[in-house]
């Protein structure tokens, strides 16, 4: 989608703007109306706690309060506010897929993220990031690589959040929120000071529900409802001077129905399989899908599973001394995922037997379902050295991370099954083992002119244990039993291992107490990886077999794709970060240009189509992942706003991507049915994405209450997808109006609409693939209105 005139427009209204957020003044002054991002908010995107306009990082930082102005209800809303990050889940809904400045993830593995998720400093796995935003204290959008001072290498960026921590004074709150679907949903914090300046505790927690948003047209419950629980308990020791340690214990629940998909197009007849008479069954399909964009094909799977259950501890402890601080971050997480879906996105088919009673006169055709299962834990622990002394800082650490198998896990891929037989379970097992030692130093030069200076050194260890091992998915210990029988069964071990060094250097300007210039540069990487199971049997070793009709009876051989080495980026980013005032009106201008270089990039290669159903070392989720190309890319990043007033606020914050393919290395071995060229390959990120937003406390106080209304107008070009090709942009508008404080007391009352103007639009593909005769993607969200009461005490 093209936006021309509009974006010139918006880009020049708002280029001269700019606007902190201000704290509220003495008692009896009207609260000021804040942009949805920016502010004085506290960030630590140096692992130190600093004020926003003062780092030398682009970053997009919303308080509690715009995320509760902006009905930010999960980690994947924050796309509308923060211009360049793109959300969807490609493999169902626990499946995250993250984008930041054309870097994305693929959708399939244990590979580290492209951008990485951080709750209370420690690192989220791909699946189940998409956390709940309740009671939560701030969210920071890093952009470029920050590999240096985070745990687990990025390349695109990082997503750092922060709930919220006892304090020493007794408050809290409790929420309730009606909406569309039935949407229900409790919310509720309360914090107790146990022991005065010693001891606190913190507990929040959240219900949330709602009805299937899509209908299934073929019968079953429908698709896309919300059933979570969550809860949170915090306690906060600080037992001497100097000494603090902050205990946080999570619990996760969803038990929901699967996504449902769109049936976007048939790509070329089944008859190229010898399927022709299944063609009209697929079209009729399609002309029911083209009538009613919120429906979707059930597909025999009642509705689909989305389960996932999530529980973690982190501990940070500090202690300071003098100029010198010694600090402790430990993490341990399980998650446990149970996923089935209707990928291919079609109803039951049937081919017709021709066979006379009591013969059956059709059998079923399953074109492509998918089924996994996750059980895993993830343990990470970091040791950081920090001083500062005036001119001079620095931050020094070793992390250490070991993440696993906690229990059976694996996937079972149905493609082009006829008689509905399913796939074998294929068992996969993957450790990641990763060991960092780093440093940075901020060296200020002159009183205006500081250096920073930082270094990483990174040892990755990746093993995999996976295969076909009877009917379901097994533990590790099994398939590690099985696999020391030395059989040529796919059922087997593999392992690689890596070390890389990145770094980070730049300047500082500060030309006025309000004004910061700085120029940077970065290297970040992405560790070496697997793809499982063990490639042994004919069918992924280039044997000949009936079966491999698709590629002329001749199988691939997927031995060279059975490891990937490391993707590496380096880039130079310049920018500028500007507070200031014109009479009255106070604003903010903030500006980023980068320009990085991305070597060995992987690319997302389905395998469905050649190596037949039912094969025992199948690839995990039918696809595989291979370092293929180089890309160059370059962006500009905008935040702006202006308060002509203390009342009115408005903003427009963008971010403009281009991605060019500089080199494609397909490796030798490549079945030709598989397509690998300059026009496959992913560049993820929109070319522009926008938000304009308006904040405004209403001139009236209705029950000596203050009201608040604001919109955010989302706007996208054509972004994420697969093999090269991405989904079309749109326009997405929400807005709020909160009647704040009424009668003088801490309740609130609020309603909001989420795409205000029924915008049908598509969040995340599914199966895209021209080499696949069906396409799927999922749908976005409808219109939804709701209401809230919520009371602070």
């Amino acid at each position: 989608m093209k936006f021309g005139f509009f974006k010139l427009a918006l880009l020049s209204t708002v280029a001269p703007m700019a606007t902190p957020i201000w704290a509220q003044d003495a008692a009896g002054v009207a609260p000021q109306a804040e942009s949805a991002s920016g502010g004085d908010i506290v960030v630590t995107a140096r692992r130190r706690e600093e004020r926003l306009q003062d780092v030398s990082v682009s970053i997009a930082a919303f308080s509690t309060e715009a995320l509760e102005r902006s009905t930010v209800q999960t980690v994947s809303d924050i796309k509308t506010i923060a211009p360049g990050f793109t959300f969807s889940s490609e493999g169902g809904k626990d499946n995250v897929a993250l984008t930041l400045r054309g870097i994305g993830q693929l959708p399939l593995g244990e590979v580290t993220p492209g951008v990485v998720i951080y709750l209370n400093d420690t690192p989220l796995p791909s699946v189940g990031s998409n956390v709940p935003t309740y009671d939560i204290g701030s969210i920071q959008v890093l952009k470029g690589p920050q590999g240096t001072l985070f745990g687990r290498n990025t390349l695109g960026g990082a997503v750092v959040i922060g709930s919220q921590k006892p304090t020493y004074e007794f408050e809290g709150y409790v929420e309730g929120t009606y909406g569309s679907f039935d949407y229900r949903e409790v919310e509720a914090a309360i914090n107790i000071p146990i022991i005065a300046d010693k001891v606190a505790f913190r507990a929040a927690g959240q219900i949330r529900r709602q009805d299937p948003r899509t209908i299934a047209f073929d019968g079953g419950p429908g698709f896309d409802n919300i059933k979570q629980d969550a809860f949170r308990l915090s306690l906060l020791l600080e037992p001497v001077e100097g000494l603090k340690s902050t205990t946080v214990y999570e619990y996760f629940k969803s038990d929901e129905l699967a996504g449902g998909l769109y049936l976007l197009r048939q790509n070329f007849p089944l008859a190229a399989f010898g399927l022709g008479v299944l063609d009209p069954q697929a079209q009729a399909a399609l002309q029911t899908q083209r009538a009613n964009r919120r429906g979707s094909f059930d597909g025999g799977i009642n509705g689909g599973r989305a389960f996932r259950k999530t529980t973690s501890i982190t501990n940070d402890t500090s202690f300071s001394f003098g100029d010198l601080t010694l600090r402790n971050i430990f993490g341990f997480r399980k998650n446990f995922s149970d996923q089935l879906i209707n990928t291919g996105a079609l109803p039951n088919l049937s081919i017709p037997t021709g066979l006379p009673a009591p013969f059956p006169a059709a059998v079923p055709f399953t074109l492509f379902n998918a089924a996994s299962v996750l059980d895993r834990q993830y343990l990470t622990n970091e040791t950081q050295l920090l001083g500062d002394f005036g001119s001079f800082n620095f931050i020094t650490g070793i992390f250490y991370n070991d993440d696993r198998s906690a229990g059976p896990t694996g996937s079972q891929f149905t493609a082009f099954s006829v008689g509905g037989v399913p796939a074998p379970a294929v068992s996969a097992h993957v450790r990641n083992k990763n060991w960092a030692v780093y440093g940075q130093i901020g060296y200020e030069i002159t009183d205006k002119l500081k250096l920073n200076l930082g270094a990483r050194y990174s040892w990755d260890k990746v093993s995999a244990c996976g295969g076909t091992i009877g009917t379901s998915y097994v533990d590790e210990d099994t398939c590690l039993a099985t696999a020391n029988l030395g059989l040529a069964d796919g059922v087997g071990t593999v392992s690689n291992k890596g070390k890389e060094p990145s770094w980070t250097i730049g300047l500082d300007y500060k030309a006025t107490p309000d004004w910061l210039l700085y120029i940077s540069s970065r290297r970040g990487y992405r560790g070496v990886n697997i793809n499982t199971p063990l490639f042994e049997t004919p069918f992924t070793t280039g044997g000949t077999d009936a079966a491999c009709a698709a590629t002329g009876g001749i199988c691939p051989d997927l031995r060279p794709f059975q490891k990937t080495d490391e993707e590496t980026i380096t880039d130079i980013e310049v920018g500028s970060k500007y507070d200031y005032h014109i009479g009255s009106a106070r604003g903010r201008l903030n500006l980023a240009a980068y320009y990085s270089k991305y070597k060995n990039a992987l690319q997302f290669l389905n395998t469905q189509t050649i190596v037949p159903n039912g094969t025992p070392d199948s690839p995990t989720n039918g696809s595989l992942a291979a370092n293929v190309a180089d890309l160059r890319i370059w962006g500009v990043e905008l935040e702006a706003s202006i308060s002509p007033s203390r009342n009115l606020t408005v903003a427009f914050n963008a971010a403009y991507t281009n991605v060019k393919v500089e080199k494609v290395d397909v490796p030798a071995g490549l079945p030709a049915a598989v397509t690998v060229g300059e026009a496959q390959i992913n560049t993820y990120s929109p070319t522009f994405s926008g938000t304009a937003s308006v904040s405004w406390i209403l001139p009236v106080r209705p029950a000596d209450g203050d009201l608040a209304f604001n919109a955010d107008l989302f706007m996208t070009d054509d972004f994420g997808g697969q093999n090269g090709e991405k989904l079309p942009g749109y326009k997405l508008a929400n807005a709020r109006l909160d009647w704040r404080g009424i009668g003088g007391t801490g309740l609130d009352l609020g309603v909001f609409v989420k795409n205000l103007f029924k915008e049908e639009y598509f969040s995340a593909s599914s199966v895209l693939l021209a080499s696949f005769p069906l396409s799927s993607v999922y749908a976005g969200e409808p219109r939804t209105w709701g209401v809230s009461a919520k009371y602070r005490f």
